[in-house]
């Protein structure tokens, strides 16, 4: 009975972690669902600030392009700063400021010695300086805003420097220029850079650049400078979990929430994901970190695991209660030697069966067996060999009888048999039956010969269980006068 309890609770422990398991698995979906969708969310409100940042910028840059174009298309613009642009050996430049803002014109050559269409591209390129004021003040972070003429000027803010031949020469081979220029850019669009070193010492920039015709006559390029940190500042909000990269259209790496080489190309994962943005000229590439997702919804689930855990926790423990109460149960109706009911079990039981019959009018009949000579098999062969004889004798009632008879150990050596829907006759038959099965009981190492005698006889309607088992106990008593090892009915 132990042993059948334990697998009782061992099959119920099998059940609980399957459904532990299970459980584990159902919430780990929903969370990574969950998490997901948050990471989704994130990343598209990610690829909406940076295209947001850009297309401003781009915006920035189309302003510009549309006021120098109509000032070039005015005949003798002036602008009064004109008047002040100092020569200096091979080259000519002014400061200007215009509320806080400082801006430097340079360029390679002579004033007097440069075309009627180069001076007045200076002039429409001084009118910039508020829209320069303007782009610098807005809250971007922009790191330069400039145009550099195909005519060998350049006119930069914010800065208060005047720029020498050798710097103004070298400009015309940086990324802004070679990328921008109709030669290399025959749709004539607004191209982003890879990232390059800022010649005048701000660091690592990505430029937006954009090439300006006139009469299908190319006269330069409009810029704004992009610094690295910005870029990287914008990957670095929000917690995802894994890397997050910005490239452009050739792969190359323009900022990051890690650590990353200048112009190295991006090798994406199994685990990658990305949104274009900003007319796909660059995308937002995110790579995830499988263990540290797994770690990171683990986390997030910890309170619905513990009480899932819980849960079957309480579940084991009402099972382990039910079993435990069961088995209470049974020590306190079953006999502890033969399995059978207990004398106070079968005096309930018998009652209940006793009821039925009154009401229904069933056949109801009772066997009362005794061992006979049981004594002297205790005497002679030891209490073990005793309860060996009666745990065979359990065996043969319990083998000969219905799952709707109630059988018991009665006393020591005497049974009770309690047979429903069966009239005198038929009990009969079954204890004779009995009788002759527990004759030929043979117990290991002894010459014992057990017999038993019966009381045999059925019940009236009405009749209390004392009397229905005091008339069966005359009967034994009769057949134990009369020689033993019989039945007797009534």
């Amino acid at each position: 009975s132990n042993l059948k309890n334990i697998f009782k609770l061992y099959n119920i422990f099998i059940l609980l972690l399957i459904l532990f398991f299970l459980g584990l698995n159902y919430i780990y979906q929903k969370e990574e669902n969950n998490f997901n969708n948050n990471k989704l969310q994130k990343l598209t409100n990610k690829a909406k600030y940076i295209n947001e940042y850009f297309s401003i910028n781009k915006a920035f840059i189309y302003s510009l392009k549309d006021v120098l174009s109509n000032n070039l298309q005015i005949n003798e613009l002036n602008h009064p700063a004109y008047n002040e642009i100092k020569e200096e050996n091979t080259t000519y430049n002014i400061l200007c400021v215009l509320d806080g803002i400082e801006s430097s014109l340079s360029g390679i050559g002579k004033l007097d010695e440069i075309d009627l269409d180069t001076v007045a591209e200076l002039h429409s390129v001084l009118y910039l300086k508020p829209l320069f004021k303007t782009i610098l003040n807005s809250k971007h972070n922009i790191q330069w805003v400039y145009y550099t003429s195909a005519k060998k000027f350049l006119y930069l803010a914010p800065t208060n420097k005047i720029f020498k031949k050798e710097f103004l020469t070298n400009i015309y081979k940086k990324e802004f220029w070679t990328e921008a220029i109709p030669s290399n850019n025959p749709g004539i669009e607004l191209i982003l850079t890879k990232l390059y070193d800022d010649a005048a010492g701000k660091g690592y920039l990505t430029t937006l650049s954009l090439p300006i015709m006139n009469n299908e006559k190319f006269m330069g390029v409009l810029s704004i400078d992009i610094g690295l940190k910005t870029l990287n500042s914008m990957m670095e909000k929000d917690d995802l979990v894994g890397s997050i990269y910005l490239v452009n259209q050739d792969n190359e790496i323009l900022a990051s929430n890690k650590e990353f080489e200048i112009n190295s190309v991006l090798k994406r994962g199994n685990s990658t994901f990305e949104l274009s943005i900003f007319d796909d000229t660059i995308k937002l590439v995110y790579i995830e970190n499988i263990e540290e997702k797994i770690i990171t919804i683990l986390k997030t689930s910890i309170f619905q695991i513990l009480l899932l855990i819980f849960i079957l926790f309480i579940i084991y423990m009402l099972c382990y209660l039910l079993i435990l109460n069961k088995k209470v149960e049974n020590l306190a109706n079953k006999d502890s030697l033969t399995s059978l009911l207990n004398r106070r079990a079968m005096r309930i039981e018998s009652k209940k069966l006793l009821s039925i019959a009154n009401r229904y009018n069933h056949f109801t009949s009772l066997l009362l067996l005794d061992i006979d000579f049981f004594k002297d098999v205790n005497d002679t062969y030891g209490h073990h060999i005793g309860d060996l004889t009666i745990k065979e004798i359990a065996k043969i009632l319990s083998r000969n009888s219905r799952e709707s008879d109630l059988i018991s150990r009665y006393g020591g050596e005497e049974f009770l048999i309690i047979l429903s829907n069966s009239n005198k006759e038929s009990a009969y038959t079954l204890a004779e039956r009995i009788r002759k099965e527990i004759s030929l009981i043979s117990i290991e190492n002894t010459d014992l010969k057990i017999t038993v005698s019966i009381g045999c006889t059925e019940y009236k309607k009405k009749e209390s269980l004392d009397s229905f088992i005091k008339r069966a106990d005359l009967l034994l008593y009769k057949a134990k006068d009369q020689g033993r090892n019989q039945t007797v009915k009534a």
